[in-house]
């Protein structure tokens, strides 16, 4: 009978593997005797791969291939040894020496990681294998964000190998699989003996984005689980499914159907999206460090229904109310809102932070009088989710965060987990997404206890003729040339007798404007030679839509800071579809038991 529960002793007339039975590798026998043979399944086939004429790498795609190049062309097998890896099968257990292993099991390595045994295989000369989720101790790890708890494992998702011989077997150890996220009030963990380990948190490594998560309830083990709606009332209380705002009546949205797979044999169930519940409520959205409001105008187009926002810059303030004169504002420090005595005013769905970032720009190369300050703005974004305690937090920062503050952004990570809250990272090529400019950000997405972590979206846009069924990416002339003459923040005459400072030969405008930074941006400047943008140029390459004003002072400091509106509009839109997925699962579960 195979053990699909946590680890259990002891195995009835087999005795334990210690690892004072090996003082060197084991050797299995070569007569073992497995039972319940099936063929086996390769769980992770190798995806096929083909590129066509006028395809394209992004810089960070192409840096990627050039390292792992040599890596990526294998020789070609030898015969014999092809065959023995088609040859393995699954058994249901294997018992050496009186020793029984099968799924369920976990062992310790002698590297010093360790095996929760998905699958037992046996190759053709008899050989033992062990396939399952690799395992290592959070305290013992030395690169990447995480917590360093004791008696705490990480199940590493993707590591090179998920399958291992017999002879690396050290010793049988106890792991229990849990999805319980705050471990301050495990008390099972806390008790644990000393021989007990425990495992909450998983890590992927996808490439183009990485993840640290708490385990789903299906990941944990017999014992150790905890439904969702559970840990969702436990951290935030009662919550509105499908949004804690009514719609208002004129309100347009497309007929959305999301089919649930209930686990169960027949025809899945079909929740629509258009019920009275679901059709007629929004997910509530606050923003920190709201500038003169990009990430709210992505929001809002996305579907959002904004609750409040806050910034400490007037200017900025100015500009945010005169386009969101319902919301809840204020000229603000992120301190101020931290010490509110009503939280339940700020309680939200989702929430963003984005805290001023120039100090891990890679363009800040001296030092300013505001480092201090904005460094340490930073790190109060896990201040904000306890405060706040959203189902889902959003921050967008600089690249140059990740990649030249490693320390700094380990612990922005360190503090979301610490929180109960699983994250995910990446960089985002903003062009990639409809934004005209070549604009790398960091996004951070950050899922509350109960809750799916939402992916980061795919790209929309791409390169005209790479064939990839993508949308064309916009340019500097599809931004700019349709700006009617009289636009607010428009004055071309203006910028024409300011001329430039230093002369700059005119370009071709079918390629996307440099990065828009505070100031403008170095090289950017009006096609022509003749002039830079106007103020209404800078908001349209950064995506703000026409009819969006700014106020009389730092206009282009504003729109330089802001988040692009359309970028925003593609996160929110998936973290939408991620929390309408969650509700609408919950409620097919309510819906089958009533039934």
């Amino acid at each position: 009978m195979v053990n699909t529960t946590a680890d259990k002793g002891p195995f009835s007339s087999c005795r334990l593997l210690c690892s004072g039975d090996l003082p060197g590798l084991f050797v299995p026998s070569q007569n073992p005797s497995p039972v319940a043979c099936i063929d086996a399944i390769d769980l992770d086939p190798e995806p096929e791969i083909s590129f066509t004429e006028g395809d394209y790498l992004s810089d960070e795609n192409l840096a990627a291939l050039l390292r792992t190049w040599g890596e990526s062309v294998s020789p070609e097998l030898p015969a014999q040894i092809e065959h023995t890896i088609q040859s393995k099968i699954v058994v249901e257990e294997a018992c050496i020496d009186g020793i029984v292993y099968k799924k369920g099991l976990s062992v310790e390595l002698h590297e010093g990681t360790y095996l929760r045994i998905l699958a037992v295989l046996q190759g053709p000369g008899g050989e033992i294998f062990l396939r399952g989720r690799r395992l290592v101790k959070l305290k013992d790890r030395e690169e990447g964000p995480g917590p360093s708890w004791r008696r705490e494992v990480l199940w590493v998702v993707n590591h090179d190998t998920t399958e291992v011989p017999l002879a690396v077997v050290q010793c049988f150890c106890i792991v229990h699989f849990t999805n319980w996220p705050d471990i301050k009030t495990d008390t099972r963990s806390r008790n644990a003996r000393y021989n007990e380990l425990f495992c909450r948190l998983k890590e992927t490594d996808e490439g183009e984005e990485m993840s640290m998560q708490y385990l789903h309830e299906d990941e944990a083990d017999e014992g150790f689980q905890f439904s969702p709606d559970f840990l969702r009332q436990q951290w935030r209380g009662d919550t509105f499914p499908f949004g804690g705002s009514r719609r208002p009546p004129d309100y347009a949205q497309a007929t959305d159907i999301i089919e649930i797979d209930m686990g169960q044999p027949g025809e899945p169930l079909l929740i629509d999206l258009e019920s009275d519940t679901s059709n007629h409520r929004q997910y509530t959205f606050g923003d920190a460090f709201c500038g003169a409001g990009g990430v709210s105008c992505g929001a809002e187009q996305a579907g959002l229904a904004i609750q409040w926002a806050f910034d400490k810059n007037e200017h900025a303030m100015s500009s945010y109310q005169m386009n969101f004169p319902t919301v809840w504002s204020e000229q603000a420090d992120i301190f101020d809102l931290l010490t509110q005595s009503d939280s339940q005013r700020l309680k939200v769905d989702i929430s963003h932070g984005s805290p001023p970032c120039q100090t891990f720009s890679p363009a800040h190369t001296i030092n300013g009088p505001n480092d201090d300050a904005n460094s340490a703005c930073i790190f109060s974004c896990a201040d904000l989710v306890r405060k706040v305690r959203p189902r889902v937090h959003t921050m967008e920062e600089t690249c140059g965060l990740y990649e030249r503050h490693k320390e700094t952004f380990h612990r922005v990570i360190l503090d979301f987990i610490e929180v109960g809250y699983s994250v995910r990272w990446g960089i985002l090529n903003c062009m990639l997404y409809g934004v005209p400019q070549t604009r790398r950000r960091l996004i951070i997405i950050a899922s509350g206890p109960g809750e799916s972590l939402p992916r980061l979206p795919k790209p929309t846009h791409a390169i005209p003729g790479s064939n990839s069924g993508l949308l064309d990416r916009p340019t500097i002339h599809s931004a700019i040339s349709s700006i009617p003459l009289g636009t607010r923040d428009h004055d071309v005459d203006g910028a024409l007798a300011r001329g430039l400072r230093y002369s700059r030969p005119p370009f071709n405008a079918d390629q996307p404007a440099g990065t828009i930074t505070c100031n403008g941006g170095e090289r950017n400047y009006h096609p022509s030679g003749t002039r830079g943008f106007t103020n209404r140029e800078f908001a349209s390459l950064q995506t703000f839509p026409l009819h969006y004003r700014f106020g009389d002072r730092e206009v282009r400091k504003q729109i330089g800071n802001a988040v692009p509106p359309i970028l925003a509009r593609a996160i929110y839109r998936e973290i939408i579809k991620t929390l309408r997925k969650t509700d609408a699962r919950a409620s097919a579960e309510k819906t089958s038991v009533t039934i």
